[in-house]
Parts: structure tokens; sequence; C-alpha cells
């Protein structure tokens, strides 16, 4: 190899070092541009946050609960005051509580037996929405029942009116369900 060729061949290699090293850059840059981007992208950037509270399901609760509070409003509040329930209205929910997990986890298998029985299909959309269906009459079932309960104590029946209520409602879903099976046809439609 001779003198010019060592020169070319040491300028194509300076060439390619200065193109990489020119492309090395550009990445370094663009890396540290999707970084910058990255940390933007991953600040928690909250605007509103909505409850819906007839989807809201709490199974064990210690301590307190503040909906609606923050934790600077927590600071100034000397004591919170929640009246007292009475008696009667602390077994109402009980029983609509009681009434509602009977609903959940012995209803649908309840609803696909009976299903079974009279031979009609049911999807799960379908066993929602019944479900759904019953539980929106639950609190005026409970008052009716509770009425009923009272009439029974003033005839001299000695009936709790807690059980009396909660068994005289999963009677009436288990008929209702029944008559529901019995009266519509494969499609789900009323006969």
């Amino acid at each position: 190899m001779n003198y010019h060729d060592w020169n070319n061949y040491l300028y194509q290699l300076q060439q390619a070092y200065q193109a990489q090293n020119e492309r090395m850059q550009a990445l370094e840059e663009r890396v540290d541009q999707l970084s910058t981007s990255l940390k933007m992208k991953n600040r928690n950037n909250v605007e509103k946050i909505e409850y819906h509270f007839d989807q809201l399901k709490i199974e064990k609760l210690d301590g307190t609960l503040h909906i609606g509070l923050s934790p600077n409003d927590l600071a100034n509040i000397d004591e919170l005051n929640i009246p007292e329930a009475n008696q009667e209205d602390e077994w109402k929910r009980r029983a609509l509580a009681d009434l509602t997990n009977y609903l959940h986890h012995s209803c649908p298998n309840l609803i696909r037996s009976l299903a079974d029985e009279y031979q009609k299909p049911i999807d799960e959309a379908y066993l929602t929405l019944i479900l759904q269906d019953i539980e929106k009459q639950l609190p005026q079932r409970i008052e009716f029942y509770e009425s009923e309960a009272k009439k029974k104590h003033l005839a001299g029946q000695e009936l709790d009116d807690y059980d009396f209520t909660c068994e005289k409602i999963k009677q009436e879903i288990l008929n209702s369900l029944r008559k529901h099976m019995q009266s519509t046809n494969s499609e789900g439609e009323e006969k």
C-alpha cells in the first residue's frame, strides 16, 4: 500500500468516525428528549375524581372513612358528629345488607338452577339484570314486611321482626324467580 492509499484510507476512516460520532450524539439527544417526555407523562395529574356510591362495596372498614374531605380539612375538624340511628333503622340496614349479601351469593346459583329446571337458557348479562332488578326492590319489601311483622306482633304472635322480614323476602324472591321462569319463553320474554 502506498502513501496515497493510506491517506485515503485514513480520511475515509475519519469520515466514518465523525459520522458515527454525530449519529451517537443525535441518539443521545433523542434519549434525553424521550426520558424528559416520559417523566412528564408519569406525573400524576388528577383533575377530577367521581364517586359512584351505588358501585362502592366495602367489605371491612377499620378506622374512619372520610369521603369528600382532604387531609387539610381533617386537621381542622375538632369533632365529627354523626347522629345515632335508632334501633329500627339499624335493623333495616342490617336486613338490607344481609338480603343484598344473600342476593349476590346465593341467588345466582338459585337462578341458574331454576333456569335448568324450566329449561330456560340464561346468560350472565340477563342474570345480572335480574339481580339488579331484585336489589332495587329490597328497601320497599323490607318496609312492607316490617309493617306486616308489627301487625303480627299486635295479633299476639311472638315473631322476631328481623327474622320474619328476611325470611318472607327470601321466600318472595324464590317464588318470584320461579314464577318468572315459568312465564318466560326461551328468549327471556314474558308470555
